[in-house]
């Protein structure tokens, strides 16, 4: 699990250091799409939440529900405690990396907003 979050994190660190590297040549359009790409739920759940998953958390509900009806409370079992804190720590990663290309996007638009509200002429140099 811990070698899938550093692959992630390498690959999204690639993916930020492009556009850094690129400079002015990077688009606002391509940075919305790369931000499009990591915002959809197959971003945030594929790989991460599996089948297996989704049957043990139904099962452990419908469990839960049996007992609440008979007065009962159900713990929750420890495979699924030690699968919801995997997929929390992966999330966790997953969005601190969205965040900071967020941030870079936001960055790359305020410089060109700057850069497009300065005058055509050089700037004069003052003592």
């Amino acid at each position: 699990m811990l070698l899938r979050s550093l692959m992630l994190a390498a690959m999204l660190a690639l993916a930020l250091a492009a556009p850094a590297h690129a400079g002015d040549r990077q688009s606002p359009a391509d940075l919305d799409s790369v931000l499009e790409q990591m915002m959809t739920p197959q971003a945030w759940l594929g790989g991460r939440v599996t089948e297996a998953d989704v049957e043990l958390l139904f099962a452990y509900l419908k469990a839960s529900l049996v007992a609440a009806s008979q007065g009962r409370e159900l713990p929750v079992p420890d495979q699924l405690s030690r699968r919801a804190e995997a997929i929390g720590r992966d999330l966790q990663t997953h969005g601190m990396l969205t965040g900071l290309l967020l941030l870079h996007a936001l960055e790359a638009r305020a410089r060109q907003i700057i850069r497009d509200s300065q005058p055509d002429t050089p700037p004069i140099d003052r003592p």
